[in-house]
């Protein structure tokens, strides 16, 4: 049996369909936490802290996500391990 040979950069494609979601995900909340939360101090604080910790992620995962060569390619084995064998990853 021939292994499938693809580069890394397809795993791509799934992070960043992810991504958009999260962003989403995250402008919704943010909008509904302003249109109807409580206009105080502590929803600006709320939303700021939120909106900064989003961006912090981004910004820790976009340097995580640099440092990797994207045009190595690799065999689906490689990534998961048990896809290729037949006995219980468990080892039972």
């Amino acid at each position: 049996m021939t292994a499938f040979h693809f580069p890394l950069w397809y795993l791509l494609i799934p992070f960043a369909a992810i991504l958009l979601a999260t962003t989403i995900y995250m402008f919704f909340n943010i909008y509904h936490i302003a249109k109807f939360g409580m206009q105080s101090f502590g929803t600006t604080v709320v939303l700021l802290l939120y909106f900064g910790g989003y961006l912090a992620v981004l910004c820790v995962v976009g340097i995580m996500v640099s440092s990797i060569d994207w045009q190595h390619t690799v065999t689906i084995i490689e990534i998961l391990p048990f896809a290729g064998n037949s006995t219980s990853t468990f080892g039972l």
